[in-house]
């Protein structure tokens, strides 16, 4: 029996390779032809049509009603009190919606799984030697898909990496990745394998089709109820859904299938999302209904098991991409997915990624791992002038070589970086000077040293919490903390970040004397206590995934935070232009720095280490922009007005003026618009905060050289 050999891609006319499914009986041989076909990039297609004129019934609306567009384009009349909701008639469809691409044919989305073929798959006709069939080893997932996938009396055209790119031809692989963009992006249909029915799956996906048939999720970032939804209150948050054990156990077994938490999946799914189906043995779901259900699973206040949370949490993570979500965001959501190759950390985001970035990035398998993230660092670092991907760096669980600044992306685990919101440098670009092949120059602040620092919390989620009063014991006997709260208040929201209703006073978050109470409950939790009633708490999920894996520190200035396990007494704790986190750093006898990772330091947000705490009567606050994206307010207490400007900092230089806010690919997590009247330069940080400006009002800066 001959093996399969590849012909190479014609490349004058961008071929791609197509399987033709034949057709068979579930038991019959897996049979297959494989084609080349010319695959021409498409015109631009017309610009979808705005086919509901919304603004203009605004004034014939008013509130509890409201008018929301869903995100497949329909328009809703919304009851934010009731949560009624009426379906107003639109437009027919844009031609965008009837666009078809040739050659038509389903690309594949699914694990490779187990490394060993378990069998061969026959390759009908195209052969030289004259022989009816040769044979290509499938692996036992791709296998098992084909035959619950294929027809019983017609033939289905399928994309599927494993057959359609020769795999031993490195100079191929390299070049047909560059192209899975619009290989995902152009086919007609994108389909989802999940894997074989058992256990209770099928009840599972009968279950999550229930939820998302139930709601609607619009553009601003809501979900609402479906219009004649048979649960109209399944959409609200403190709406507990009625599921037995059965049902729950079913979902966490679903839900905890490896396609979710692949790194090409997510590509694959969000490119092709529009048309979007999975399945799983013979059942199936769409894509839309499926992340419908687990983000409003997520967005729960109640459920029976934080894995489940967290579980739903990153599902609802494969609709991001760089349309909505900078690079930081799309990076931090990688580091819980996997893949067989460490570069495809970075090789498998380049179809959601901004172009600044897609296109910077050389596609090579050859080139060691950490020459492939250097190079993604410093693309985003040149872009967009922060050093965002710090925070990613942990120099006790490296596992590459190179530079202590360059992110080791390639351990996968459910890791949550460090809030944007901190913004402990303020609304500052970065000042660096990167000097081949390992060192990295930037501009700073030494603001204090680490003193102490506690056990770390432990990794396993249902012991995480243990570790709270391990740390409360090392607390300092004082009353009152630096800030002016008391230890025990400042304990509290060191745990949570400050992620309190003060501070985000547009979200469901806690107050600051909830947070004490929780405090309060998780310093009486036991190794006997897994299922305390504190654990099915939203918020308890989102403290797990802050301090999971790190140590409480104070340092010599009688503060407190948290720090990767990696940190030590004697670090230091720099505020660095350009980050929105402090960063523990560790000077060499050499008198460089390398980079422990970043922290949290309560009382240090909002350039506090740098320009000094705020005047009386001012606090700041985060607030949501149009697209829920995070941007910063001062207000003033006595008012309670909100205003852009920092009351910490002197009018714009002449030759600048603050100006609409506009968010582009390249801009960082959070940031404000300027421009020089003189050059017409744009920016998207404050002048105000040059290292030459800093100084001159005596704030003392110095260079790290970061290796």
């Amino acid at each position: 029996m001959t093996l399969y050999r590849y012909g190479p891609l014609r490349t004058e006319l961008e071929e791609i390779r197509l399987v033709h499914l034949l057709p068979g009986r579930f038991e019959d041989d897996i049979r297959f032809r494989i084609l080349h076909s010319p695959f021409p990039l498409p015109v631009t297609p017309p610009p979808r049509a705005n086919n509901f004129p919304v603004d203009s019934f605004w004034t014939s609306v008013s509130w509890p009603w409201e008018i929301e567009e869903t995100e497949s384009g329909e328009c809703i009349l919304f009851n934010v009190v009731t949560g009624e909701t009426h379906t107003l008639q639109t437009a027919t469809p844009s031609l965008e919606d009837a666009l078809e691409y040739q050659p038509r044919y389903e690309a594949l989305s699914y694990t490779w799984g187990d490394a060993e073929v378990s069998e061969l798959g026959h390759v009908d006709g195209g052969q030289e030697s004259g022989e009816p069939f040769t044979t290509l080893g499938l692996r036992p997932n791709l296998a098992s898909a084909l035959r619950h996938l294929r027809y019983v009396d017609e033939t289905r055209v399928l994309w599927i990496d494993a057959i359609c790119i020769n795999q031993e031809d490195i100079e191929e692989r390299n070049e047909q990745v560059k192209r899975m963009t619009n290989i995902y992006t152009l086919a007609w249909r994108v389909v989802v394998w999940l894997g074989e029915e058992f256990g209770d799956s099928k009840h599972a996906l009968a279950t999550l089709r229930h939820i998302g048939r139930q709601l609607e999720a619009t553009k601003s970032g809501r979900i609402i109820a479906a219009p004649n939804a048979a649960e109209p209150q399944l959409w609200r948050n403190d709406h507990s859904p009625s599921f037995d054990q059965r049902t729950w156990d079913a979902l966490l077994d679903f839900v905890e299938r490896a396609w979710f938490y692949r790194i090409w999946c997510w590509q694959e799914i969000k490119l092709g999302s529009r048309h979007a189906t999975l399945q799983c043995g013979g059942d199936t779901i769409s894509w839309d209904k499926l992340w419908l259900a687990a983000l409003c699973l997520n967005n729960k206040d109640i459920l029976p098991s934080i894995r489940f949370r967290e579980k739903c949490r990153h599902i609802v993570f494969l609709k991001y991409d760089a349309t909505g979500h900078p690079m930081s965001n799309i990076l931090d959501i990688s580091r819980s997915k996997g893949c067989s190759n460490p570069r495809d950390k970075i090789y498998g985001l380049l179809g959601i990624t901004p172009a600044y970035f897609s296109s910077s990035i050389v596609v090579d398998y050859l080139r060691p791992v950490e020459d492939v993230y250097k190079e993604a660092f410093l693309t985003h670092l040149n872009a967009t002038k922060r050093l965002e991907l710090l925070k990613h760096c942990d120099l006790a669980n490296r596992q590459i070589g190179g530079p202590s600044w360059v992110p080791d992306w390639s351990k996968t685990e459910f890791a949550a970086p460090i809030l944007s919101e901190q913004l402990s440098s303020g609304m500052s670009r970065a000042w660096f000077t990167y000097s081949e092949p390992d060192v990295l120059e930037v501009i700073g602040t030494q603001y204090t040293t680490i003193k102490t620092v506690s056990g770390p919390a432990s990794k396993v989620e249902e012991e995480t919490l243990l570790a709270v009063g391990e740390w409360y014991q090392d607390l300092p006997n004082k009353g009152t903390y630096a800030t002016g709260e008391t230890t025990e208040t400042a304990f509290a929201l060191t745990l949570c970040m400050n992620r309190t209703r003060a501070r985000h006073p547009y979200s469901h978050f806690l107050g600051t004397p909830e947070w004490i109470a929780t405090l309060r409950s998780y310093l009486r939790l036991t190794v006997a206590s897994q299922d305390d009633a504190i654990y099915s708490a939203r918020e308890t999920a989102n403290t797990i995934q802050k301090i999971r894996g790190r140590r409480f520190f104070t340092t010599e200035t009688g503060h407190m935070g948290t720090a990767p396990a990696g940190a030590q007494p004697g670090d230091s704790i720099c505020l660095l232009l350009g980050t929105y986190a402090p960063m523990v750093l560790r000077r060499t006898a050499s008198g460089q720095f390398l980079v422990v990772g970043e922290c949290y330091v309560h009382g240090l947000s909002d350039a506090v280490g740098i320009l000094g705490p705020l005047p009386y009567h001012w606090t700041t606050i985060i607030k949501g922009d149009a697209l829920g994206r995070p941007t910063q307010r001062f207000v003033h207490l006595g008012d309670r007005q909100e205003t852009l400007d920092d009351p910490r900092l002197d009018h714009l230089p002449s030759d600048w003026e603050r100006v609409t806010y506009e968010r582009m690919p390249d801009d960082p997590a959070i940031f404000e618009r300027f421009r020089n009247r003189e050059t017409g330069e744009l920016v998207n940080y404050d002048p105000r905060l040059f290292p030459e400006a800093l100084e001159a009002s005596g704030i003392a800066l110095q260079a790290f050289r970061l290796i």
